[in-house]
């Protein structure tokens, strides 16, 4: 199977992947947004006549790349730049392929490259940034069909992410989506189907994220069973203890734990906090699900990766309960606690039995959402306590009332009838894979969850944030007519006051990227 381009509103510099592409210009003059990423690097001093130069790097940690990207003025075309690209894309395949596999984050089924919006800041394109970004999409698009990577496009904000959207539409017009989101022979034949129902909540506001451990898997967090073996190996319990704590249930050997190392600074949950803590890294599935049009999400995980994947560019992000500031609507609900407050996780049996005394206000919160909006877990086993614990809410909330599977979708990798069976009144259970777990690649399944959320970006984007900025304007060409009346009525606004209808049209006319004046 070829590969993928994904699509993706983050920061490059925060992404979990085989290898990014960091634009410079021939004198090596790095820019803010990347010195952070490069400080203590050695930067080289000469191109020795390439665009682009690997610089050192650590196991667990992308290879990095420099381009030779730096353009005169701010009108370049995008053809300046895709040499740059296609020598980017062989070069580090080329060096991933003498890379030790156990190096990698995580044992992607394919190489993952990424890669910004290319000159679009001060790399010489800032004026022409919608052909810039559709040169891009067309170079991308190739390189995914043509060559066995998978190419992530890491775009900068609501803005650049839109634009990205509608010039892959454009890109892409003349096929069908079965020839862009290539699922393999075993998939479910349904996932475009869905996708488009799930994009459609998405657009609606009603599209609730839950999101659960297997989202961090591709970050290279470890699952549960690794991690609680892992902090007990290193403070000293006994191998023979640790293979008999394997059999328990997780909250059983967290209370053992927790017995034996305490709490406090050297206690279990501290212990945990700083195991996850070390993660600097969001997966895709991360940066998939944070540039869904969604306003709100729950988790169960300690980690701060969907915080991360969330707060790029200028957009904020309320995390409950611990930091309820005003984000115009935007929260994440952390129902287990997070890793910067390690006294408050749920972690042991005791902690699960006092949640609903302690956090009765959040399960509330809960309770409604499950109500009004429609659920989409990711990340969940129907086999964790986690889930089930989310789902005896919705019991909980609706009564007697039957709201039936149309309310809520869990995504899994693979089918089991059974549980289609047992949960047939409370969900609709979406598997990636048609076949059965024990016949399934787990990472296959995960790279076509993947794809299948790309597909739901895609199809859940509007041209709305970019549609008055006058560098995006060749990509709404077919729209002039529209777009010229709204810059005449951005105009006629202008000087609108607030409580007048102009300055309610004027607020509106922001949404669509009008920055004048």
């Amino acid at each position: 199977m070829t590969g993928h381009l994904f699509i993706i509103n983050g920061d490059l510099t925060k992404l979990a992947c085989d290898a990014i592409l960091i634009p410079t210009d021939a004198a090596f003059h790095i820019t803010v947004s990347w010195k952070k990423l490069l400080r203590g690097k050695t930067i080289p001093r000469s191109w020795n006549n390439a665009d682009v130069v690997q610089l050192d790097s650590s196991a667990k940690e992308p290879h990095i790349w420099l381009g030779n990207a730096g353009q005169v003025g701010d009108d370049s075309d995008f053809t300046v730049f895709a040499p740059i690209i296609n020598e980017f894309v062989e070069q580090a395949t080329a060096a991933l392929q003498r890379r030790r596999d156990d190096d990698r984050i995580y044992a992607w089924p394919k190489y993952r490259l990424a890669v910004n919006v290319i000159g679009s800041g001060h790399g010489g394109a800032r004026n022409r940034k919608g052909e810039l970004v559709h040169g891009l999409l067309l170079a991308l698009d190739r390189i995914a069909r043509n060559h066995d990577v998978d190419m992530i496009l890491v775009a900068f904000g609501d803005k650049q992410y839109a634009a990205c959207q509608r010039a892959r539409r454009q890109v892409i017009s003349t096929r069908p989506l079965a020839e862009t989101w290539l699922f393999n022979e075993q998939a479910n034949p349904n996932l475009r189907s869905c996708a488009r129902r799930l994009a459609e909540a998405a657009i609606d506001s009603q599209l609730v994220l839950f999101i659960g451990a297997g989202v961090s898997a591709g970050a290279g967090l470890p699952t549960w069973a690794d991690l609680l073996r892992k902090v007990a190996l290193n403070s000293g319990v006994e191998p023979g203890i640790v293979n008999l704590l394997r059999d328990k249930d997780y909250r059983d050997q967290a209370t053992l734990l927790e017995r034996w190392l305490g709490k406090g600074v050297s206690g279990l949950k501290k212990k945990v906090a700083s195991e996850l803590g070390t993660a600097q890294k969001y997966s895709l599935l991360h940066g998939l699900l944070a540039s869904l049009p969604s306003r709100e999400a729950v988790t169960t995980n300690f980690d701060q990766l969907f915080e991360a994947a969330a707060t790029t560019g200028d957009r904020e992000l309320a995390v409950l309960p611990t930091n309820p500031s005003n984000t115009e609507g935007r929260w994440l609900l952390k129902l287990h606690g997070s890793v910067n407050d390690h006294d408050h996780l749920i972690l042991t049996r005791s902690d699960f039995l006092s949640m609903p005394r302690q956090y009765g206000a959040l399960l509330g919160l809960v309770q409604g959402l499950l109500l009004m909006r429609h659920m989409l877990f990711v990340g969940y086993s129907l086999q964790d306590e986690d889930f089930h614990e989310l789902m005896y809410e919705v019991r909980a909330a609706r009564g007697d009332v039957e709201i039936g599977s149309s309310n809520a979708t869990v995504l899994t990798l693979a089918d089991d009838p059974l549980e289609r069976q047992l949960w047939e009144n409370d969900l609709a259970i979406v598997p990636m894979v048609a076949g059965p777990a024990e016949d399934v690649d787990k990472s296959v399944a995960a790279r076509q969850l993947e794809i299948f959320l790309d597909l739901v970006g895609y199809l859940s984007t509007t041209s709305a944030s970019f549609f008055l900025d006058p560098t995006y304007s060749s990509l709404s060409e077919d729209e002039r007519p529209l777009r010229s009346s709204l810059i005449d009525l951005a105009a006629a606004t202008r000087e609108a006051q607030p409580g007048t209808v102009g300055y309610i049209i004027r607020r509106f006319l922001r949404q669509l990227g009008d920055a004048s004046p």
